[in-house]
Formats: C-alpha cells, sequence, structure tokens
C-alpha cells in the first residue's frame, strides 16, 4: 500500500516538473503571437523582395545597355566597352 502512494507521488511530481517545463498552454500562447508577427510583416517582407526584384531588373538593363554600346557590330557604338560603371 505504501509502495503504491510513493509511486503515485513520484508520478505527480515528475508529471508536474514535465507540465512546468513544458507548459502547453505557454506553448500554444507563444505559436499564435509568432504566427501573428509574421502575419503582419508579411507585407514588408513583400515590399522587400519586390524592391530587391526591381533593382536586380534595373541592373541587369544597365548590364545590356553597357553590353549594347560596346557591341562592334553596332556601327553607331563601338570600341565603348572600356568605361566603368
Amino acid at each position: 500500500m505504501l509502495a503504491a502512494v510513493a509511486q503515485l507521488q513520484n508520478f505527480y511530481k515528475y508529471s508536474s516538473a514535465y507540465l512546468y517545463k513544458n507548459n502547453p498552454f505557454h506553448m500554444f500562447i507563444n505559436t499564435i503571437l509568432v504566427n501573428w508577427t509574421e502575419l503582419v510583416s508579411q507585407n514588408k517582407k513583400l515590399k522587400i523582395a519586390k524592391y530587391r526584384v526591381n533593382h536586380l531588373k534595373y541592373r541587369l538593363y544597365q548590364m545590356e545597355q553597357i553590353i549594347d554600346q560596346g557591341n562592334p557590330y553596332n556601327v553607331a557604338e563601338g570600341q565603348k566597352l572600356d568605361t566603368l560603371r
């Protein structure tokens, strides 16, 4: 009888310690808060991504213009490839 009570006490101590360390309610609240902040910051991340894509397109356009200027087959714009930009 005493052994069964001691086992129940040990089980209660271990389970309460586990729930204290891994609180499911606290984990649930943390998950909700992290998902909410991610949802709120999506618009800002989208703007940053659009800016990066547009900047890369602009740089590609600049490179194409430099290549066109230095094209020896273009009669009007040959020998300008040495310019630094």
